[in-house]
Protein backbone atom coordinates (compact mmCIF):
# COMPACT_ATOMS: atom_id res chain seq x y z
CA UNK A 1 0.00 0.00 0.00
CA UNK A 2 1.31 3.53 -0.92
CA UNK A 3 0.34 6.84 0.07
CA UNK A 4 -1.07 9.83 -2.96
CA UNK A 5 -0.67 13.22 -2.07
CA UNK A 6 -1.77 16.39 -4.22
CA UNK A 7 -0.44 19.86 -2.98
CA UNK A 8 -0.51 23.13 -4.38
CA UNK A 9 1.58 26.16 -3.06
CA UNK A 10 2.42 30.06 -4.30
CA UNK A 11 5.76 30.25 -5.35
CA UNK A 12 7.92 32.42 -3.48
CA UNK A 13 10.56 32.23 -6.16
CA UNK A 14 11.48 35.71 -8.34
CA UNK A 15 12.57 36.57 -11.41
CA UNK A 16 15.40 36.42 -12.99
CA UNK A 17 16.37 33.13 -10.58
CA UNK A 18 13.59 31.26 -11.37
CA UNK A 19 14.54 29.29 -14.09
CA UNK A 20 17.87 28.46 -12.08
CA UNK A 21 15.69 27.59 -8.77
CA UNK A 22 13.85 25.34 -10.63
CA UNK A 23 16.42 23.57 -12.17
CA UNK A 24 17.56 22.93 -8.60
CA UNK A 25 14.21 21.66 -7.28
CA UNK A 26 14.02 19.12 -10.24
CA UNK A 27 17.76 18.08 -10.18
CA UNK A 28 17.69 17.62 -6.22
CA UNK A 29 13.73 16.11 -6.47
CA UNK A 30 14.62 13.77 -8.76
CA UNK A 31 17.87 12.27 -6.44
CA UNK A 32 15.38 12.48 -3.00
CA UNK A 33 12.55 10.96 -4.97
CA UNK A 34 14.44 8.22 -6.51
CA UNK A 35 16.42 7.36 -2.72
CA UNK A 36 12.94 7.37 -0.98
CA UNK A 37 11.10 5.34 -3.82
CA UNK A 38 8.77 8.19 -4.70
CA UNK A 39 7.03 9.12 -7.84
CA UNK A 40 5.08 11.84 -9.06
CA UNK A 41 5.12 14.69 -11.31
CA UNK A 42 5.56 18.62 -11.28
CA UNK A 43 3.64 21.63 -12.28
CA UNK A 44 5.47 25.38 -11.98
CA UNK A 45 3.22 27.88 -13.09
CA UNK A 46 5.74 30.89 -12.60
CA UNK A 47 3.24 31.94 -9.51
CA UNK A 48 2.56 28.29 -7.99
CA UNK A 49 3.45 24.50 -7.46
CA UNK A 50 1.50 21.62 -8.06
CA UNK A 51 2.82 18.35 -7.41
CA UNK A 52 1.43 14.74 -6.61
CA UNK A 53 3.87 12.37 -4.97
CA UNK A 54 3.26 8.65 -4.56
CA UNK A 55 5.14 6.43 -2.53
CA UNK A 56 5.73 5.02 0.89
CA UNK A 57 4.13 7.06 3.71
CA UNK A 58 7.04 7.69 5.69
CA UNK A 59 8.93 8.97 2.60
CA UNK A 60 5.90 11.06 1.75
CA UNK A 61 6.01 12.54 5.29
CA UNK A 62 9.41 13.14 5.04
CA UNK A 63 9.12 15.08 1.83
CA UNK A 64 5.90 17.28 2.76
CA UNK A 65 7.58 18.43 5.76
CA UNK A 66 10.73 19.26 3.55
CA UNK A 67 8.01 21.18 1.51
CA UNK A 68 6.81 22.83 4.21
CA UNK A 69 9.44 24.17 5.54
CA UNK A 70 10.95 25.63 2.03
CA UNK A 71 11.57 29.43 1.92
CA UNK A 72 10.51 29.16 -2.01
CA UNK A 73 6.65 27.66 -1.05
CA UNK A 74 4.11 29.70 0.72
CA UNK A 75 0.50 28.58 1.70
CA UNK A 76 1.43 24.79 1.18
CA UNK A 77 -2.19 23.45 0.86
CA UNK A 78 -2.96 19.42 0.76
CA UNK A 79 -5.75 18.75 -2.02
CA UNK A 80 -5.68 15.20 -1.58
CA UNK A 81 -4.15 12.83 0.56
CA UNK A 82 -5.62 8.80 0.00
CA UNK A 83 -3.78 5.29 0.07
CA UNK A 84 -3.18 3.75 -3.08
CA UNK A 85 -2.65 0.02 -4.36
CA UNK A 86 0.43 1.50 -6.73
CA UNK A 87 2.11 3.67 -8.40
CA UNK A 88 -0.31 5.73 -10.97
CA UNK A 89 3.09 7.31 -12.25
CA UNK A 90 5.81 4.03 -11.93
CA UNK A 91 7.89 5.92 -14.81
CA UNK A 92 9.10 9.03 -13.15
CA UNK A 93 10.95 9.64 -10.16
CA UNK A 94 9.87 13.17 -10.68
CA UNK A 95 7.84 13.75 -14.68
CA UNK A 96 8.49 17.54 -15.04
CA UNK A 97 6.90 19.68 -17.79
CA UNK A 98 8.69 22.44 -18.31
CA UNK A 99 7.28 26.32 -17.79
CA UNK A 100 3.68 25.67 -17.48
CA UNK A 101 2.77 29.43 -16.81
CA UNK A 102 -0.04 28.96 -19.34
CA UNK A 103 -1.82 26.29 -16.74
CA UNK A 104 -2.02 28.97 -13.89
CA UNK A 105 -5.61 29.82 -14.13
CA UNK A 106 -6.31 25.71 -13.31
CA UNK A 107 -3.72 25.17 -10.31
CA UNK A 108 -5.08 28.56 -9.07
CA UNK A 109 -8.44 27.30 -9.36
CA UNK A 110 -8.04 24.66 -6.77
CA UNK A 111 -6.67 26.61 -4.06
CA UNK A 112 -9.74 29.26 -4.45
CA UNK A 113 -12.56 26.35 -3.80
CA UNK A 114 -13.78 26.88 -0.49
CA UNK A 115 -16.40 24.26 -0.85
CA UNK A 116 -15.55 20.63 -1.13
CA UNK A 117 -17.19 19.79 -4.02
CA UNK A 118 -15.75 22.34 -6.59
CA UNK A 119 -12.53 21.37 -5.06
CA UNK A 120 -12.88 17.79 -5.31
CA UNK A 121 -13.51 18.19 -9.17
CA UNK A 122 -10.55 20.71 -9.54
CA UNK A 123 -8.38 18.33 -7.76
CA UNK A 124 -9.60 15.42 -10.25
CA UNK A 125 -8.78 18.14 -13.48
CA UNK A 126 -5.94 18.71 -11.65
CA UNK A 127 -4.46 14.91 -11.34
CA UNK A 128 -6.00 14.65 -14.73
CA UNK A 129 -3.59 17.17 -16.13
CA UNK A 130 -0.43 16.08 -14.38
CA UNK A 131 -0.98 12.29 -15.74
CA UNK A 132 -1.31 13.87 -19.25
CA UNK A 133 1.88 15.68 -19.18
CA UNK A 134 3.36 12.89 -17.77
CA UNK A 135 2.62 10.08 -20.35
CA UNK A 136 2.61 12.83 -23.21
CA UNK A 137 6.56 13.18 -22.23
CA UNK A 138 6.70 9.44 -21.99
CA UNK A 139 5.36 8.97 -25.21
CA UNK A 140 7.68 11.50 -27.05
CA UNK A 141 10.87 10.62 -25.05
CA UNK A 142 11.01 13.63 -23.70
CA UNK A 143 13.76 14.20 -20.80
CA UNK A 144 11.44 15.97 -18.34
CA UNK A 145 12.80 14.46 -15.30
CA UNK A 146 14.65 10.79 -14.77
CA UNK A 147 12.51 7.63 -15.43
CA UNK A 148 12.29 5.71 -12.40
CA UNK A 149 14.65 2.34 -12.12
CA UNK A 150 12.65 -0.38 -11.72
Amino acid sequence: MYQSLIYVSRSRLELPSQAAEIDRIVAGSIIRNGRLGVRGALIFTERHFAQILEGPSGAIAELMGSIRRDPRHEAVTVIEDKAIDGYRFPDWSLAYWGDASYMDQHVARVLDKADALSRTQQTANLYELLQKLSQASHDQDRPIGRPSSH
